[in-house]
Order: C-alpha cells, then sequence, then structure tokens
C-alpha cells in the first residue's frame, strides 16, 4: 500500500533512506565511511537519521555518478553544498515503491522539480492529466511522439509528465487516480504510436528481432513500451514480453525467437535479478545482453548497462546491425 510523503519533521534511517534512493544500505554506509556523506539529523533517541537536505544531497551526488563522474570526486562537488530547500524527504525517481509514473520515469535524466511551463505550441500534459481527461491525454501523447519521435518525446514530454503526477501524489497524499490515468494514457500513447509506426515503415523479416522484458518481479513496463516505439521509428523488428517475465519464460522466449539481442528493464535492486540473467538460454547465433534502469547500478552495474533511453536503442541498433 503506498503511503503519503513524510512530514518534515519525520527523519530515516539508513534502510529506510536506502530505499527511498534506489540503492543498498551497505552502499549508502560505504559512502558515509569513505566520503563523509553522514546523516546530519537524530531521533527522540538520539540515533543519527537521515532527513531531506541529506537525500538531496546523496541524489545530487547519484546524478554527478550517472554522469560519468567518479564517484569520491561527485561526494567531494556535493558534500559542503547546501540543500536546505529540499527539507521534504520526496522521494527519488529512481525508487518503484512510489507507483507506476515516478517508477516508469526512472533512469531518465532527472528534469527539473519546478513545474514546466510548455511553449504555447504545446498543449500541457499535465492540465490534461488533472481534469482526468485521458481521450484527450492519451491522443497528446501520440500526437508528441509522431511529432518529436520517441526518444525527444519520452525525455522532454512524457518523462516531466510523470515525475509531475508523482510529485503531486507525494505532496499531498492524495490524487493516485490522476498518477494511474496519466500512466495509462502515456502507456496508451506509446502503443499506438508504435503499431503505426509499423505500418508504415514495415521492419526487415530477415533481421533478427530485439526482445524487451522485465524480470518476475518488476511490474513497470513504460520504459519498455518507449523502447519498442523508438525502435520501431529506426525499422527494428521487436518482441515485447513486458513486465513480470519469469526468467524461464524469457529463455524459452530466447530459444524460440534466437533474438539479436535482449533488454531488460529494472526500476529498483529488488527486482534486478543478476542471477537470474546468468541463467538465460544461450543460443547460436548468440545474441546481446542489454540492461537499463537503475536497478542495475546497486553492487557495480552490469556489462551492458545503458544510462537512458538513447544510449538503449544505440545498443540495440549495433547488436541488430553491427556494420551499420
Amino acid at each position: 500500500m503506498m503511503k503519503a510523503v513524510p512530514p518534515e519533521s519525520e527523519t530515516l534511517t539508513v534502510g529506510a533512506a536506502a530505499r527511498r534512493l534506489g540503492i543498498a544500505a551497505p552502499t549508502l554506509r560505504s559512502w558515509e565511511r569513505r566520503y563523509g556523506l553522514s546523516p546530519s539529523a537524530r531521533s527522540a533517541g538520539g540515533h543519527r537519521r537521515y532527513n531531506g537536505e541529506d537525500l538531496a544531497r546523496l541524489r545530487a551526488m547519484m546524478r554527478l555518478v550517472d554522469q560519468g563522474v567518479p564517484t569520491a570526486e561527485a561526494a567531494s562537488e556535493v558534500r559542503d553544498r547546501s540543500y536546505a530547500g529540499s527539507s521534504q524527504l520526496v522521494t527519488s525517481a529512481t525508487s518503484a515503491a512510489h507507483g507506476p509514473a515516478k517508477a516508469a520515469a526512472s533512469g531518465a535524466a532527472p528534469p527539473s522539480r519546478a513545474r514546466r511551463t510548455p511553449p504555447s505550441t504545446q498543449v500541457d500534459l499535465f492540465a490534461l492529466a488533472n481534469a482526468m481527461d485521458a481521450e484527450r491525454l492519451t491522443h497528446e501523447v501520440a500526437r508528441s511522439l509522431d511529432r518529436y519521435g520517441a526518444v525527444e518525446a519520452w525525455t522532454s514530454r512524457l518523462v516531466p509528465l510523470l515525475v509531475d503526477v508523482g510529485d503531486q501524489w507525494e505532496r499531498t497524499g492524495a490524487c493516485v487516480e490522476i498518477e494511474h490515468l496519466a500512466s495509462e494514457a502515456v502507456a496508451g500513447g506509446l502503443r499506438y504510436h508504435t503499431r503505426r509506426t509499423i505500418q508504415r515503415n514495415r521492419p526487415n523479416e530477415t533481421e533478427r528481432p530485439v526482445v524487451l522484458a522485465c524480470l518476475e518481479r518488476e511490474n513497470h513496463a513504460l520504459p519498455l513500451l518507449a523502447l519498442a516505439a523508438a525502435l520501431a521509428e529506426r525499422g527494428v523488428r521487436i518482441r515485447t514480453l513486458g513486465a513480470a517475465t519469469p526468467v524461464t519464460s524469457l529463455s524459452n522466449a530466447v530459444r524460440l525467437i534466437r533474438p539479436a539481442a535482449v533488454f531488460v528493464w529494472s526500476s529498483a535492486p529488488e527486482t534486478a535479478d543478476r542471477a537470474g540473467l546468468r541463467t538465460l538460454a544461450r543460443t547460436r547465433p548468440a545474441y546481446s545482453l542489454v540492461v537499463g534502469g537503475p536497478g542495475w547500478q546497486g553492487g557495480g552495474k552490469p556489462d551492458g548497462w545503458v544510462n537512458s533511453l538513447a544510449d538503449a536503442v544505440e545498443a540495440l541498433i549495433r547488436a541488430v546491425r553491427p556494420a551499420g
């Protein structure tokens, strides 16, 4: 069951803070030991606790690391900065615990938390979501995909929408119906765009396809739909297995399909089944294994990890068309 964002006076233990950030608790303890990123609050009993400013500092560090900055350098960059304006314990977009919209948005470059005012030529998707106008919102999502292409629309229009409705829910503890409506509208628009694109741009049937899946405990599959739309635009054959696919089922599909690549999404560490990946069927010819999402970051990024939708598309295109 989802809970409202805690009040400013509430602080978090190491385990709770790690869950909010989407990382492992030992990683958080290591950062405290090695880089001095210690919790600054205390509970009534005198135990050290993380507050909203601490979490904002850690998120800033994680963004720098994702951009390629060495961990020690990123920690030094954020350690002495003030993040006092972030006293609310707002859940990171890398956490899967706060609804489908924010979990689906994870892994994208974090947009500004301030409400974005769309250019005059764009319809405000956030306003449509709050008006509960599902039909028009789905239409505008599809229109954005047609106008900008899947990668640009996902990054600049759809992820900001998902983050905004997730933030609204966290601030108010209400409006979960708006978050669900927005997620469904984005999913509907992405599926419609993919179908139309495949009809217009028939894939080359001689090329091996790409399989897209989430493993068994991962229920947030919107990034797979965005990736399917982007690959369809490039004429790549796709087989989307979707959310909560057991490893055995994915292995069976791989044996039958014999893809050029397999992409697996994880939004949180608890859904990143590294052991399961190692049991996936091997085929001849071999396929490339590409993984995406913040779930794979804990404990070191595995081979084949990509950091964005654009990077995922590039890696999968290389697997399908190695000489291209």
